[in-house]
């Protein structure tokens, strides 16, 4: 459009023009002239539908049209997916499901042991009342993170069944991290819990972060009250300032280095570093990358970039199994730990659904589906 024919422009430059003429400012002050031409065109924005009263009806009956067509769009990507995918995400739901059962079992389990009479007494953690730590807080910090791990995995399942892709790469990453750490409270063994202690606490360096971060932000500080102080005090008594610093909970994995302690390297120490591609694509997708934006290009549907969801076939092959066996791994990590600790060692009965069914998915998916 030629800039001299818009209405909103035109009523903007007649606001300058009359600010001019009535002497607020002269026409060779640049400065006040381009801030009274950007405060006239915030008017004439919000008053679009009587300045443009065609164009704003013509972009009103644009947005009811898309409205209506859009949920024929998504319906026609679910289709698709179900059409080449839809066993493959039966068996993706199996495993999911095996996973879901296994953390109310585990929670049997730890409710069992923490109320049987010959379990010994709490303990708190770094003596401070109130704060579960020692074999009690690995356990639910275990509990927590497959539990988390299969809440992740149902949105990962339908973000993939109705076409969001980034989103699927973006939720992987968390479930990576997840993993990262499950592997990381027993890599010492399942009976260490110095480690999950040192996590436990880790609270309230995150606590003392956000506090400071609220503080360069012009908000009042306000440091740590009642039992999370003194954890603070007793985590800073115990193990040093450096406990504060980048995951500086997981020292113990790295004898004799001190922190900061970058999570590429707990990933390498556990053994987990063989996905860290898959974690660098979900930082893409969740970041404002140059390469992430222009990897969106897709010249589809009279678009260039696509607004809404998509059919990606690839997405769903590769990241739906790398869910699967993530989310196996995280669960077969936390069994093996909380019935070792729990000693109740029926619940490693769940491991063979387990891996059956995440075999089953994956091998689905390496196969390309039902349409090839």
């Amino acid at each position: 459009m030629d800039p001299e024919q818009s209405k909103l422009l035109r009523f903007a430059l007649d606001a300058v023009n009359t600010a001019i003429a009535n002497g607020e400012f002269t026409a060779s002050d640049d400065v006040k002239v381009n801030s009274a031409l950007m405060a006239a065109i915030e008017e004439a924005i919000g008053r679009a539908d009587v300045l443009a009263p065609e164009e704003y009806a013509w972009f009103t009956q644009k947005v009811r049209h898309h409205t209506r067509t859009r949920g024929i769009f998504l319906r026609r990507v679910r289709r698709s997916h179900l059409k080449r995918w839809g066993r493959a995400f039966q068996l993706f739901d199996r495993s999911l499901s095996t996973a879901v059962v296994l953390n109310s079992a585990l929670e049997d389990s730890i409710g069992r042991w923490i109320t049987d009479d010959e379990t010994p007494r709490p303990e708190f953690l770094l003596g401070v009342d109130g704060a579960l730590g020692g074999v009690e807080l690995k356990c639910l910090l275990l509990l927590s993170l497959q539990s988390r791990a299969c809440s992740i995995s149902h949105e990962i399942r339908l973000l993939v069944e109705h076409g969001f892709p980034e989103a699927v790469v973006a939720r992987n990453r968390s479930l990576h991290e997840l993993a990262v750490i499950a592997e990381s409270l027993s890599h010492r063994g399942p009976s260490d819990t110095e480690v999950s202690d040192r996590y436990g606490a880790w609270t309230v360096a995150e606590a003392r972060k956000d506090a400071r971060l609220a503080a360069d932000q012009g908000l009042p500080y306000e440091p740590l009250a009642g039992a999370d102080a003194e954890l603070e005090r007793r985590a800073e008594a115990t193990w040093g300032r450096d406990f504060f610093k980048q995951n500086g909970w997981a020292s113990p994995l790295f004898p004799g280095r001190r922190p900061p302690i970058p999570f590429s390297d707990i990933e390498k120490i556990t053994g987990m570093d063989h996905r860290r591609s898959y974690y660098a694509a979900g930082n893409e997708a969740i970041h404002a990358g140059p390469t992430a934006l222009a990897e969106r290009a897709r010249f589809r549907n009279g678009s260039i970039f696509p607004t809404a969801s998509e059919v990606q076939h690839d997405t769903v092959r590769n990241f739906l199994a790398v869910a699967a066996m993530t989310l196996s791994q995280v669960s077969i990590e936390s069994c093996r730990a909380i019935s070792y600790l729990t000693e109740d060692y029926d619940a490693l009965f769940a491991v063979k659904p387990i891996v059956d069914a995440v075999d089953a998915t994956v091998n689905e998916l390496k196969n390309g589906g039902m349409r090839p």
